[in-house]
This record gives C-alpha cells, structure tokens and sequence, in this order.
C-alpha cells in the first residue's frame, strides 16, 4: 500500500481518495477499526471475564461514534464474543457478521445478524469481509477473517490453531499489510492438561505470517496464565520477537489501548 501511495504522489495524483484507518487493539483478541462513518469491531470484550485480572492489564471500553457499527466474530466463546457489551456499543442498528453455523445463537442473543458463508465476501460500510476456514481448540466453528478496505488489507485469525489451509489463504488473498494472530500456545480444560497447544504458539504465528505473507505480525490472545484450568507458553511475546528476528519477520506489538493508522 505504502509504495502504491509513494507512486501516486510522484506522480502527482492526490491521495486523499484514500482516507486512513484507525486501528486499536482492545481486550485480549479484539481489534477496532475506524474508516470513515464506520466502525468494526473484531473479537471485541469490553467486560470483565477474567476475575479483575484481564489480559495485558487493562479492561479496554467498546465505544463508537460513527452511524455504521459492525462486529466481525470468529467464534462464540465468550472471550471472543461478548453479546452484552455487542448489544450497547451496536445498538439498535448494527450487525454482527459471523459464520452462519453461528448465526441463529447469535440472533437468539437479541443481536441482528449477517451470516457468512466460507470465501463468501460481505461488502458494509466501505469494508470487504470474507470469511475463510479456522480451526477451533475445542472442536467449534469458527472462522479467520480477511478484511480489505481501500488498499488496505487485514488478517485476523482469532484464536486459531495451526492448520494447512493458512498456505492457501496467502495464495488467494495475500499479501497482507497486518496479520493479527493468536501467539500464546494456549492449553486449555482438560484432565490431564495435553501438551498439544489450542491456539498458535509463537514460532507457529511466525510460520503463519510467512504462509500470510504478512508485511507485520500484531500479536493478540496472550498475557493469561491460570493454572490448572489455561496455561499458555511461557515468555510468548519474547519468544515471538526472537524467532521473529531470526526469521525476518516484522512484528508491532500493541498494549491494549494502543492505536495506528494506515
């Protein structure tokens, strides 16, 4: 996108037509992104479910204030989805698009609803969304989502596990500017506790980002450790950013809160 804008100005074509988008990483695994009279949220948790300890240390509030209000959801766990804080932040006019196994739960919860078939592109509110194939930690559907904008082009990949079809999404979709992946290697609710992760550990997301053909990994899903019940890798973000090095990956790690603008 970067050297397509350079081009423009060398060649003294205004660049205006192109207004940016503001990104902030919320809670945990949510992302917001403001487009002009748009807003969308992605995995989006702006309540407490983590016993006053939540992720990265900070509770990050939903809030809009633009007429258009989406909310992208991968899957239906409730640290993902977050249907009371949805209902106040989309009001009476706004849509959560999720897969369409999700659909009917989703609409059961008093949300209006957009159901999402795989490779299926929704077009909202000057977004392009498309749902494409995840692999869920505990056997559920779920999705990652490909969101275009512009020029502009987006992964979020929940928090997915390592699956082959990472490969082809980057044949058919990539490159992509930002890749948001789940990077804490989570091992979750069992008896005994497996040692086989539910989620992308680090070195996984940097082989995502490469399948991805990502320019930089945003790193999401960590920062929660509690013992017997969730256990993630240890040192995930340290760990992330030596492979990261060593690989050549480029990597932006946002705290809850922080916010860029492509």
């Amino acid at each position: 996108m970067r050297i397509l804008l350079f081009a423009l100005m060398w060649l003294g074509i205004p660049t205006s037509v192109w207004a940016e988008v503001e990104l902030t990483r919320l809670t945990w695994a949510g992302i917001k992104l403001v487009h002009e009279d748009s807003t969308v949220f992605i995995d989006a948790v702006g309540r407490d479910l983590w016993g006053g300890n939540p992720p990265g240390g900070d509770l990050i509030p939903l809030e809009a204030s633009t007429g258009r209000r989406y909310a992208l959801v991968t899957h239906v766990h409730n640290d993902h989805f977050d249907v009371d804080s949805l209902r106040v932040v989309l009001g009476e006019r706004g849509y959560v698009i999720c897969h369409e196994d999700d659909a009917t739960y989703v609409a059961s919860r008093g949300l209006r609803v957009i159901p999402a078939k795989y490779w299926t592109p929704i077009r909202r509110g000057g977004f392009l969304f498309t749902a494409v194939p995840a692999v869920d930690g505990m056997g559920d559907t779920q999705v990652s989502w490909v969101i275009t904008v512009d020029e502009l082009r987006l992964f979020h990949g929940g928090d997915t596990l390592w699956h082959g079809g990472l490969d082809l999404v980057g044949a058919q979709f990539g490159p992509f500017d930002l890749a948001f992946l789940p990077v804490n290697g989570a091992r979750v609710l069992r008896d005994p506790m497996p040692e086989t992760p539910a989620s992308l550990t680090p070195v996984q997301a940097i082989d995502a980002a490469l399948m991805l053909r990502a320019e930089t990994l945003i790193p999401i899903h960590y920062g929660l450790d509690n013992p017997p019940y969730y256990r993630e890798v240890a040192d995930a973000i340290p760990s992330l950013l030596d492979g990261a090095r060593r690989r050549g990956v480029s990597v932006n790690v946002l705290d809850p809160g922080d916010s860029l603008r492509r």
